[in-house]
């Protein structure tokens, strides 16, 4: 029969596993081929992929569609700055080892039920959202976002607001309207332009934008 302590050193013998989520003779990407060299990152592929597993499976529908297209554009930025890295750019920004343990750590604060509330923190792969309750009803709002590769450009924007049928809108300046609303369990955020005109936003850098889906945060 096998003993407690023979199961217990074959575990403590066992290697970690070091794989990464994806087949690494289809590496196609300088982020996937430095991953796939080196167990420690293929450690951290193979953990973010199974937790963004996990906590897209224990959402509804609607949030794991929004999530789903929010790792998009993580994977998206990775990508760019492993390429740009590999080139000797983008050298004061996170590298990718701490990308995907900033992630981990996103998706580790995400709640996975529907919110039924407005107020919090809502996070996505670009930025963050709080928005606090004020006297009479009121709220305030404070959104602030960088490009998620290199902060190429940068967003900025506070206001007040009345909270109505769970949608609050905010003055963006120059005309810009931003709304904000309890979304199929999520935050969406719109950016009106003035006349639906569009043009450069005034809270943002140089083709900055905000993003659609926030999630909130523990």
């Amino acid at each position: 029969m096998f003993s407690v302590l023979a199961l217990s050193a074959a575990l403590t013998a066992a290697p970690q596993v070091s794989q990464p989520s994806f087949n690494c003779a289809r590496a196609s990407t300088p982020a996937e081929h430095a991953i796939c060299a080196d167990p420690r990152l293929g450690r951290l592929d193979r953990g973010l992929a199974d937790r963004y597993v996990e906590v897209r499976r224990a959402m509804t529908p609607p949030m794991r569609e929004a999530l789903t297209r929010d790792q998009r554009w993580f994977l998206g930025a990775r990508d760019e700055w492993q390429e740009n890295s590999t080139r000797g750019g983008f050298r004061d920004f996170p590298n990718l080892s701490d990308r995907m343990d900033d992630r981990i750590a996103f998706l580790d604060r995400l709640r996975t039920t529907p919110a039924t509330h407005i107020q919090g923190v809502w996070r996505n792969a670009a930025g963050e959202i709080e928005i606090r309750t004020l006297e009479k009803g009121q709220v305030s709002v404070d959104i602030g976002a960088a490009h998620p590769v290199n902060a190429r450009w940068l967003c900025n924007v506070s206001g007040r607001g009345q909270v109505g049928d769970r949608v609050i809108t905010i003055d963006g300046g120059d005309g810009w309207r931003i709304r904000l609303s309890l979304y199929q369990g999520y935050l969406k955020v719109e950016e009106l332009a003035p006349g639906g005109q569009g043009g450069s936003r005034p809270y943002c850098g140089a083709n900055g934008h905000l993003g659609e889906a926030y999630f909130l945060t523990r």
